[in-house]
């Protein structure tokens, strides 16, 4: 356009030089001064017109083969041109049918986002991003198969998107229930993905899941360099593993398994509760409870912990009587706990000192009622054949457990009555025919 434009500026200028100069000799044979024609001569054709006429006819004649050169030049683009008006067409649709889908994908209406996001998914500029979300609607739908089949499309469509599509695929697999599939295709990424944050936080899920404990705490100092846990969230994931696999160890024959992994862990872990707890419980199981009393005491004595208390005296120590001396030292300053009057009664049971066993159950009942302190009371009172009381700490002690799992407190030993609700209460008689 700037050539053609440049042409007819310099033909009009040309043009209106020769009009406005003024001509000072005879220009061609009839012409007078300053008129001005043009003679064309071609062997015996010739060719005279005027000026004026003849800039007329070159432009009229410009103008009609720029106008053939346009049609031809239009006519010659055409099929590109309209090929490319198709793909826009297409691509339109794609990006409605993508946009749209995702919009019924966060709604839940899963039939609807597949076929909206699958439609035109071969036209679309990021089809990775069509054949993943299907993918989830096809999971939500119960399709592994389809599932599956539009993750090889967003593999196919973006060979270079490897990870992305597998991270997806073994998100999938995880939220499907599927976790050795998972762990599978997270095993199958290069060392170089596996430090990424998304894949470790996968990792510590499958890993959970799997119940794969050594694997999730050799994995832990990962978690921590990239922030995805804090160093309490570690130790409590730490603590956690470390007590399934105390509870797994004392599943085995021997004890070599549980004192095995006792031995492996950190000593801050030991400390915890569910650890600690866990491995007491493995080794009085084991028929190990002087060990599990030593353990027991070490931890209390450092920091005091009720439940670890409580599970002090079901370990039988080699000396019961160094044991009871152990225990009633936390006197002290915890002489009102109910758990450790009961736990003190228990060990006076085990050394035979009926007397000071019933104080200390009965103590621990008036300090705070509890089943199993009737229950040990009643048995203690068999024993020494009081049947009458012995019934009655039974009672009392199934009624905590009725009235905790009713979740409603007990009735009032006396209830009141009414001459109707006496009424009521008298038997039925029914008339003589």
């Amino acid at each position: 356009m700037k050539l053609v434009a440049a042409i007819l500026l310099a033909l009009l200028v040309v043009t209106g030089i020769i009009l406005v100069l003024p001509m000072g000799t005879e220009v061609g044979a009839h012409g007078g001064i300053g008129s001005g024609y043009i003679q064309i001569i071609y062997r015996d054709w010739t060719i005279e017109t005027s000026l004026v006429v003849f800039v007329t006819f070159m432009l009229v004649v410009f103008a009609a083969c720029y106008t053939l050169f346009r049609v031809w030049s239009t006519a010659r683009r055409f099929p590109k041109r309209w090929r490319e008006l198709q793909e826009q067409r297409q691509l339109n649709k794609a990006r409605h049918g993508l946009t749209h889908g995702l919009v019924r994908l966060s709604e839940g209406a899963w039939g609807q986002a597949e076929q909206l996001l699958t439609q035109h998914a071969e036209h679309s500029d990021a089809p990775i991003l069509n054949y993943l979300a299907a993918a989830r609607a096809a999971q939500e739908l119960g399709s592994e198969t389809r599932r599956d089949a539009y993750l090889n499309l967003a593999q196919q469509a973006k060979p270079e998107n490897t990870f992305a599509v597998e991270l997806s695929q073994a998100r999938l697999q995880f939220d499907y229930k599927q976790p050795q599939q998972a762990l599978a295709t997270l095993l199958n990424l290069d060392n170089a993905t596996r430090r990424q944050a998304p894949v470790l936080k996968l990792f510590m899920k499958v890993y959970s899941e799997l119940q794969q404990w050594e694997s999730l705490i050799d994995l832990l100092p990962d978690l921590r360099k990239a922030n995805i846990i804090n160093e309490a969230q570690s130790d409590t994931l730490e603590c956690n593993a470390y007590t399934q696999l105390l509870a797994r160890a004392a599943t085995d024959q021997d004890a070599t398994a549980l004192l095995k992994a006792w031995q492996q862990m950190p000593q801050k872990i030991r400390a915890y509760e569910s650890v600690i707890s866990e491995y007491a419980r493995g080794l009085i199981s084991k028929g190990m409870s002087d060990q599990a009393e030593l353990a027991l005491h070490e931890v209390i004595s450092k920091e005091w912990n009720e439940k670890l208390v409580h599970l002090y005296g079901l370990a039988a120590g080699l000396d019961s009587a160094k044991q009871l001396a152990r225990a009633e030292a936390w006197l002290d300053k915890h002489e009102n706990n109910a758990l450790l009057l009961l736990t003190l009664g228990r060990l006076c049971l085990r050394t035979r000192l009926w007397g000071k066993a019933r104080r200390y159950l009965e103590a621990s009942i008036m300090a705070t009622p509890h089943t199993e302190a009737y229950h040990t009371l009643a048995q203690l009172l068999e024993r020494l054949g009081e049947q009458e009381k012995a019934l009655d700490c039974y009672r009392k002690g199934l009624a905590l457990i009725t009235d905790k799992i009713a979740g409603q407190p007990p009735l009032p030993a006396h209830l009141p009555t009414t001459p109707r609700e006496t009424a009521f209460a008298q038997p039925a008689v029914l008339p003589v025919r």
